[in-house]
Formats: structure tokens, sequence, C-alpha cells
């Protein structure tokens, strides 16, 4: 298997990761009487993500976990990604 194949791979597993737990902040942020729907996760995560920081930075003084599990997630795709095309034109 090619090296741009296994990091388009990892780089989909990435982005299917961030789609999950941006599934999981909609839940959280739905279970607090936010408005926030699981099927628009794909759209508008990075909205969801801020919200979700706010809520629980002012609920608990800290970011809530989902926040950092999700951001890693979609750099690792993003880095994964530009990785794998470099990589095929090389």
């Amino acid at each position: 298997m090619e090296a741009a194949s296994v990091l388009a791979l990892l780089a989909v597993a990435c982005a299917l990761a961030a789609i999950g737990i941006g599934v999981a902040i909609a839940n959280e942020l739905r279970a607090r009487g936010i408005r926030a729907n699981p099927l628009f996760v794909k759209w508008m995560i990075f909205r969801y993500m801020a919200v979700y920081r706010r809520v629980t930075l002012e609920e608990t003084g800290e970011i809530g976990p989902l926040y950092h599990a999700c951001s890693v997630a979609s750099a690792l795709a993003a880095i994964l990604g530009v990785a794998a095309i470099v990589s095929k034109l090389s």
C-alpha cells in the first residue's frame, strides 16, 4: 500500500472521528437546552464547537474535553490530507 493511500485513510478516519465528536457536542448542547441539531454537525461543527467552548467555560471555568478532542481530530484530518496530497505528487 502506498504512503499516500495510508495517509488518506488516516485523514478520513480522523475526519469521521471529528464528526462523531461533533455529534456528541451537539447532544451535550441539546442537554443544556441550546438548539443544536446533530444532523447538521457536518456543516456547523465549528459553530457548535465555539458554543460548547463558551458554555463549558462559563459553567466550570474550564473548556470541555470534547472541544479539545474535536480540535485535535479536525487538525489531524487536515494535516494528514495535505500530507497525502503532497506524497502523491512527489
